[in-house]
């Protein structure tokens, strides 16, 4: 009975359009101040679902990143909704082209990328790229440290001549 069940199903889904829904894990390259992942999915027509979850990568930091469409006037891809951990990404649809855009969100450990979208034509792609930077400390920061060893050094001697 179960078997019928599924073979039905199976035989109406293209009647009702399909859903894809791929994960990927990615390893950001690069470090200690800058990381990044080129990424891309290709689908056939209909509706999907990506995630993109990024591995290698456990600090805080800001994201920057972008993603467009492989658009043309046969097959293209349109963002429906774009995330990352969660919080919406900037996502716009021009016709042939769809772009989704980071600015400078603020991630605190791993980062899971989620792209929805919908595929017209017969196949079609999408890709971009996704760069962490951590903070780094400024020269003056340095400077400062230096300076408050040099005198803690200084009291040290002064204190032991006495």
């Amino acid at each position: 009975m179960k078997l019928k069940s599924l073979v039905l199903a199976a035989a109406l889904l293209p009647a009702f359009g399909s859903a894809f829904a791929d994960d990927f894990n990615i390893d950001l390259k690069g470090g200690p101040t800058l990381w990044s992942a080129a990424l891309g999915a290709t689908h056939t027509e209909g509706n999907f679902s990506d995630t993109f979850t990024f591995t290698n990568f456990d600090t805080v930091g800001t994201v920057w990143g972008s993603l467009i469409n492989n658009g043309s006037t046969v097959s293209d891809v349109s963002f429906t909704s774009v995330t990352l951990n969660g919080v919406a990404v900037s996502a716009v649809d021009l016709g042939p082209l769809s772009i989704a855009a980071i600015f400078g969100q603020e991630v605190s450990g791993s980062m899971t990328l989620v792209v929805n979208g919908i595929v017209t034509g017969s196949v079609a792609s999408y890709g971009g790229e996704v760069s962490v930077a951590t903070p780094v400390p400024e020269p003056a920061t340095y400077g400062m440290m230096i300076g408050g060893m040099g005198v803690l050094a200084f009291l040290a001697r002064r204190r032991k001549q006495q």
